[in-house]
């Protein structure tokens, strides 16, 4: 599990936009303090530390600092642009278009997906969760639902990481 990952698990088992980065301090010195399991809270920490930006609009995968104070200093996967415009939503066309025509450079960042301007689904499932505060299984029942009412459409559901598109963006042809 890389650093990306770990925080990624830590925002999505916490309520609210982020999360405290005492919290991950004392993940990572609960991991290191474990005998069965290898971890370098020191490095991991550096890590999140120098990757960590106060940007408000995505700029790469690195870690942001959101909230408003000194007093409100929260980590998350997502930047603060990301949870003003979206967090507690589960509309999944709100994403899609939120992505597309507000930070098309995510998508850029990306390892999954196909070519266009389509959201592979483990991105959107992601965001559902970090920036919506839902689980898995509610962030999977929003995308089916956004299908069924034909406000998405998708890439071969056989495809784990097929993108979604907004339908009305979209000819029937182009998926």
């Amino acid at each position: 599990m890389g650093e990306r990952d770990l925080v990624e698990l830590i925002e999505r088992h916490h309520d609210g936009a982020g999360v405290d980065p005492e919290t991950i301090e004392a993940y990572a010195a609960e991991l290191e303090a474990r005998d069965d399991y290898a971890f370098d809270a020191e490095a991991f920490l550096a890590d999140v530390d120098e990757h960590t930006t106060d940007a408000d609009r995505w700029e790469g995968g690195g870690y942001y600092e959101i909230g408003d104070a000194i007093d409100d200093h929260r980590i998350s996967l997502f930047p603060e642009a990301w949870h003003e415009a979206l967090g507690g939503s589960t509309d999944v066309a709100e994403y899609v278009r939120f992505v597309q025509d507000e930070q098309p450079g995510y998508l850029d960042d990306l390892a999954l997906g196909g070519p266009g301007d389509g959201v592979p689904k483990p991105a959107v499932l992601q965001a559902l969760q970090l920036v919506g505060g839902v689980d898995r299984p509610t962030a999977r029942e929003a995308l089916a639902a956004a299908a069924d009412r034909g406000d998405i459409v998708q890439d071969a559901d056989q495809n784990p990481d097929a993108d979604v598109y907004l339908a009305d963006r979209v000819s029937e042809d182009a998926v």
